[in-house]
C-alpha cells in the first residue's frame, strides 16, 4: 500500500507474513496462484464457520441493519441502486432491499449464489476481477472480501467505476490477521485501508471497530464517499 519495508512476523506451512513498518500492513509474502484461491473457495460453504452461519442467519442480518446504521447509510430517496460484491447468500442484500435499495449481488462461489438467488435476489455467479455490471450504482457494500483477493488495489479502482460521482464505498475488513486461512491475503490496519481508498479515488469519512459476537473476531467497517 505504502512501499515500506515488510518484516517477516509469521511462517506456517500455508504462508509467510510480513508486516509492513510504516502502515502496519500484515500481507503474505508469495501470492497463491488465482486457480488455487478460486478452488479453495468454491468449497467455503461447506466450511463449519458458513454453517454457523446460516443456524444464526437472524443474528447475522441485525448486524448488517446495525453496520448500515452506524455508517449512516439513509434510505434511499426514489430508485436507488446498491451492489453488493462478494454477496455469500444474500443477507446484507436482503436488508438493502428492505431499506428501499434496488440491490444486485456479485458471488464467486455457485452454492452461495444460488442459495440467494432461491430468496429472490438478483446475484451473478463471478468474480469482482472479471465482472462488468450495467450502468452505474449509488451504493456498493464489500464485507469480507478485500482481504481475499491478489490485488486490493485492482479491485477498488475497477469497483470505483461502478459508483456514480458521490456515492457510496461501504466496507468490513478483519483487524485480526487469520494466519491459518489460505485465502487470508491481507489485513489492514487503518492507515493502511485509509491509503488504499485515497489511492483509488475515495475519501474515507466515518469507521468503527468491533468485535462480532458469533466468532468474537476483531473487524473494521468504513464507509467512503467516491471522489
Amino acid at each position: 500500500m505504502c512501499r515500506g519495508l515488510g518484516l517477516p512476523i509469521r511462517a506456517s506451512w500455508m504462508h509467510a507474513h510480513l508486516r509492513c513498518r510504516r502502515c502496519d500492513l500484515i500481507y503474505v509474502a508469495d501470492l497463491p496462484s488465482r486457480e488455487n484461491l478460486v478452488a479453495a473457495y468454491q468449497r467455503v460453504h461447506l466450511d463449519p464457520y458458513q454453517v454457523q452461519h446460516k443456524q444464526q442467519w437472524q443474528a447475522w442480518m441485525q448486524h448488517k441493519e446495525l453496520t448500515l446504521d452506524r455508517l449512516r447509510i439513509a434510505a434511499p430517496a426514489g430508485s436507488r441502486r446498491a451492489l453488493d460484491v462478494g454477496c455469500g447468500e444474500g443477507r446484507m442484500m436482503l436488508v438493502l432491499r428492505q431499506r428501499g435499495w434496488e440491490v444486485e449481488g456479485l458471488e464467486l462461489n455457485d452454492v452461495l449464489a444460488r442459495q440467494a438467488r432461491e430468496l429472490g435476489l438478483n446475484v451473478t455467479t463471478t468474480a469482482v476481477e472479471h465482472a462488468s455490471p450495467a450502468g452505474r450504482y449509488q451504493l456498493i457494500t464489500m464485507s469480507h472480501l478485500l482481504e481475499h483477493v491478489r490485488q486490493p488495489l485492482q479491485v477498488l479502482r475497477q469497483v470505483h467505476r461502478w459508483i456514480e460521482p458521490g456515492g457510496l464505498l461501504v466496507l468490513e475488513t478483519p483487524l485480526s490477521p487469520d494466519f491459518d486461512n489460505i485465502d487470508h491475503l491481507y489485513c489492514f490496519s487503518p492507515a493502511a485501508l485509509i491509503l488504499a481508498l485515497q489511492r483509488t479515488g475515495f475519501a474515507p469519512h466515518r469507521f468503527f471497530d468491533y468485535v462480532d459476537d458469533n466468532y468474537h473476531h476483531h473487524n473494521l467497517a468504513c464507509v467512503a464517499h467516491r471522489m
